[in-house]
Formats: structure tokens, sequence, C-alpha cells
């Protein structure tokens, strides 16, 4: 990756735990970047996208109403326009049979379930597997229901969490059966308290020094996997 490349790039919240996806999916993934043709969702920022192209992947990043101005400067920035291309694309209606080699998103499902729930989750989930080539990967990170603790704060102080349909472990798992394999792991617990940067980045860097594997399974916040179909 380039030196002048920070992380904050990429994930832009609660780095240490967010940041395990992208070691997580290069680690586990049967492809080789430079082969694999790429399809994000829900890029906001360009974040996931920068970081496949600068590996050497083909990527069409995508967002509801098509990907941000912030997206396409960083992508110029780091030099990586010439494998990217753009695209308005509802998760729920994914104009493509077959297409892409590998899926990815971070944090998205809990958007889609805004408005009838579940059903538009497994739908997302759906038009997804359909997107894929036989054998194509979904790399996924989404935000869980996780702990009583997070729940309370996200009540008492993330306005917009109440129209945000935050999942359970069992609730992703179900959704993937329509893959043929999913592995994942589960992170954070701290990192997403902290009321600033500077304080998430301090309290994901004690989830990854041990604190999260302190916690159950379903108290950690963020599910991060490859589901193959």
């Amino acid at each position: 990756m380039k030196k002048d490349l920070d992380l904050a790039d990429i994930i832009e919240w609660d780095i240490p735990n967010w940041s395990v996806a992208l070691r997580y999916w290069a680690k586990n993934t049967k492809y080789d970047f430079p082969s694999i043709h790429a399809l994000e969702i829900g890029s906001r920022h360009g974040g996931l996208s920068l970081w496949a192209a600068l590996n050497g992947a083909t990527v069409l990043c995508t967002d509801l109403l098509g990907p941000s101005d912030e997206a396409i400067e960083k992508h110029v920035k780091f030099n990586v326009s010439h494998s990217i291309k753009y695209e308005a694309l509802n998760a729920l209606d994914i104009p493509y049979l077959g297409k892409f080699d590998v899926v990815f998103f971070k944090s998205v499902l809990g958007g889609v379930g805004r408005s009838d729930g579940l059903r538009n989750q497994a739908k997302a989930i759906n038009e997804i597997h359909k997107s894929l080539t036989k054998g194509g990967e979904l790399w996924f990170a989404e935000n869980l229901t996780a702990s009583p603790v997070h729940q309370y704060f996200r009540e008492r102080y993330v306005k917009w969490s109440t129209n945000w349909r935050y999942m359970t472990i069992q609730e992703i798992n179900n959704l993937l059966s329509v893959f043929s394999e999913v592995k994942y792991i589960t992170v954070g617990f701290l990192g997403t308290l902290g009321q600033n940067s500077l304080q998430r980045c301090i309290l994901g860097r004690l989830d990854r020094m041990g604190v999260d594997r302190l916690v159950t399974e379903a108290w950690r916040y963020i599910m991060i996997g490859i589901a193959k179909k």
C-alpha cells in the first residue's frame, strides 16, 4: 500500500476493530487480488473500494444515490481511478447476474433493514448471492445487536440508531444459509463506546489487546466473515 495511506481513509470508525476485516478477508479468500472483479455496496466514502483497488482488484463502487464526491476524490488522490467504476445501486435490486467474483460491504444490513426489517435484509443477501459468479464470495463486516451495554448507549447517544436494524449472529447466519460455506469471527466491545475518534482508537486497541475476548461472542459488536456461493 502507499506510504501516505492512513487506515482512516479506508475504515473511518473504530479503526482497530473494523480494520480486522481487511486482514481477515485477505487471509481467507481463495482469490488473488489482481484477478478479482468486485462490487462494493454502500460505499459511502469509498474506503473499501480504495483498499481493494490498491491491492489490484477491479471494482464497481456503489451506493444508493451513487458514491460521494469524497470517494471519487480519494480514489484520484491514490491513483486508483483507472481500476474503479461508479454507479448508483440499490442493494435490494442488483441488476447483475453471476458477474462478480467478490461482493463486499461494511455496516450495510442495518440500514437496509430500516424498512421492512428482516425481510429486506434477506432480500439484499439474496440479491448479492445472485450477482456472484459460481464459487464467488461475499465479504462482510456488520454491526451486531451486541450487549445490553451497547444497546443502552445507542438508545441514549446515537439518534439514528432507532431506525437501524441491528442483527444477531444467528440472524445473519440464517440469511447466509443460501451460501455453500460461511466462515466468520466476531470482534470489538469497547471501541464503539468512545465519544470521539481518539477515545475509540484507545478503546479499540484495548479490545485488540484482549478485552473483547473476555466477553461472550454474542456481546461483541462486529461480525466479520466470508460466505462462498
